[in-house]
Parts: C-alpha cells; structure tokens; sequence
C-alpha cells in the first residue's frame, strides 16, 4: 500500500511507480500534482488484488488524456480521478475493468 495523499506534494506523478508491480492500493489524492497520468500506472496489474485495491488520484492538478492502459488493471475496483483538470474521453480500455465498483471522473 502507498498512502500520500492530503498532503501538498507537487510536480508529475513519477513514471517509475509502474515498476511498483505488487502494489495494489495507490492513494495520491489531495495533494498538489500536475501533469498527466502516467500510461507507466497500467503495470500495476496488482491493483486490486487484496481487500478491495484502490487507485485514487482525486483532487489533483491533473491534466491532460485517462490513458487506456488503465484498462490493464483487471483486478481494480475502485478508480477515483475527480476533481482535476483532464481531458478528452473515458478511454474504451476502461470498459475492461470487469471488477471495477467505483467509478468517479
């Protein structure tokens, strides 16, 4: 699990945490990033492997596309990326998430 959120971390999601690959909670919401999502994030196939996984992104200076390598992530249920700044639409990909429960955008 990695919890940073409701704190005032700023600048882009790091690309690296894709090679997190047995994480399966990821919670940066409530803070101060900007930039896109990191198509990288799709590695996390474990995302929601235990104890309903989460990914929470909420609440950021987010911006830019959702990118369709979330869809990777079979076994999250939860996928929170409200309240940023993105654009475009909700990537066909996301429709994979067959365990996904919470949706917010």
């Amino acid at each position: 699990m990695l919890f940073f959120n409701d704190n005032k971390l700023s600048g882009t999601i790091p690309a690296e945490l894709g090679n997190l690959t047995e994480l399966w909670y990821l919670h940066l919401n409530n803070n101060r990033l900007s930039g896109a999502i990191p198509a990288e994030l799709g590695k996390l196939i474990n995302l929601g492997s235990r104890n309903n996984g989460k990914l929470d992104l909420s609440a950021n200076n987010l911006s830019g596309e959702i990118p369709g390598e979330i869809g990777n992530l079979a076994e999250l249920t939860y996928l929170d990326i409200s309240e940023n700044s993105l654009s475009g639409a909700i990537p066909d990909e996301i429709g994979d998430l067959t365990s996904l429960r919470y949706l917010y955008q």
